[in-house]
């Protein structure tokens, strides 16, 4: 009987980290496309946003040593975050911070892949590569600019790929 209380707190602590679905925040995912194989070091992951305060970034930790070895990564968001557009970018961190700064090097994009997020439901004006009104629920939004549609949302946002810097399809 003593096992039990190891054995919650195991689950919540894998819960906690998003290993179990169901379980934490929602995930963004994607291969890297392109060629990368010019960078091999520094290479790091960053949620960057548009929103009505200006830009704001969810850096990352996550650095990738060779994402022609990789192919791709899976990042998880955060569970809250400023209403707004978001785009994965790949960087190099030009000034060692272990955060994307102004400075740094933006090597690729989601290009017209976005996610929103919306600190409620309803119809909200986002960018999308030009402003847009779009039905939202609460919460991380997925959205294709380049197919439209409405806004979804999913437990993992997959097929986010990172294309090099200019070579967006």
């Amino acid at each position: 009987m003593r096992q039990w209380p190891l054995v919650l707190a195991g689950g919540l602590l894998l819960g906690a980290c998003g290993l179990i679905p169901g379980f934490g925040g929602p995930k963004v995912s994607g291969e890297f496309q392109g060629d990368w194989s010019g960078v091999v070091q520094g290479l790091r992951l960053a949620l960057v946003g548009l929103t009505t305060e200006g830009q704001v970034d969810y850096s990352n930790q996550l650095e990738i040593k060779d994402p022609s070895l990789t192919k791709g990564y899976l990042m998880e968001l955060p569970p809250e975050a400023s209403e707004g557009s978001y785009r994965v970018v790949a960087y190099r961190d030009d000034d060692n911070n272990g955060r994307y700064s102004g400075g740094d090097t933006v090597l690729g994009d989601t290009c017209d892949k976005y996610l929103l997020y919306a600190n409620g439901s309803g119809t909200k004006l986002y960018w999308v590569g030009s402003l847009k009104l779009l039905k939202v629920k609460h919460g991380w939004n997925g959205y294709d600019a380049q197919k439209g549609g409405d806004p979804y949302q999913a437990p993992v946002y997959s097929d986010y790929d990172l294309y090099r810097s200019g070579q967006c399809p």
